[in-house]
């Protein structure tokens, strides 16, 4: 059997909204993920989001995780919250609910004030026209306001309308390189996101939080 390698595992939740046809379909990108990631050796747990209330439930349940009632060596462990639905250039559905970006990032404010967590928080959003989310612009405008921690990074799938198998493929890849790196290592994290561009799947792109610019600063591996 081969051996585990030596990475930092981070802790994952995924919100997956599939709509009736996907789950007829068997189509749903959190039961591969989650196994996929478990066995990398992430922390995971996947979760249902059928409607915008109850998105806004996950994300407060998600916000009050106490890193106290973890391994004390892992209180710093990034926490990644990885949103997969269907998306438009204007916001995201969850069921019947279409979410405009503004609402949404409304909906997120409780992860970008966790009281109880050490670690940093990394959002995902695997989504067609995820690219185009206006997220990190409103995390700009308010952060360091009531103690606002914007998200370290912002990964979205950097393709328009990629598909269901390209996505899922880029994903695994992705999971599996980025504990090998450490996050404040710009240059490794655009590796892992040329690695996984090398895979023949989708392309990702990241939304990097920089402290001393007060701004995001974005990167899509190049063709």
């Amino acid at each position: 059997m081969p051996k585990a390698s030596r990475t930092k595992p981070i802790r994952l939740f995924i919100i997956e909204a599939q709509s009736p046809m996907d789950l007829l379909q068997n189509r749903g990108e959190a039961p591969a993920l989650e196994k996929a990631c478990t066995l990398i050796g992430h922390e995971v747990a996947s979760l249902s989001a059928k409607s915008k209330a109850e998105l806004k439930h996950l994300c407060q349940y998600i916000a009050d995780i106490d890193s106290d009632q973890g391994p004390r060596n892992r209180k710093s462990v990034p926490l990644c919250v990885h949103i997969a639905t269907h998306g438009h250039k204007d916001g995201l559905g969850f069921g019947k609910d279409f979410v405009e970006w503004d609402e949404l990032f409304d909906i997120l404010e409780p992860l970008s004030q966790m009281k109880h967590y050490g670690g940093d928080f990394i959002l995902v959003i695997s989504a067609c026209h995820a690219a185009e989310q206006k997220l990190t612009s409103h995390f700009k405008q308010k952060a360091n306001k009531k103690a606002r921690k914007p998200p370290v990074y912002v990964f979205t799938n950097a393709d328009e309308s990629p598909t269901f198998a390209d996505n899922l493929v880029s994903w695994v890849v992705f999971y599996h390189q980025l504990p090998r790196v450490s996050l404040t290592d710009k240059k490794a994290v655009k590796e892992v996101l040329t690695r996984v561009k090398a895979a023949g799947a989708t392309a990702l792109k990241y939304s990097r939080w920089d402290r001393a610019k007060h701004r995001y600063l974005h990167y899509t591996p190049s063709s």
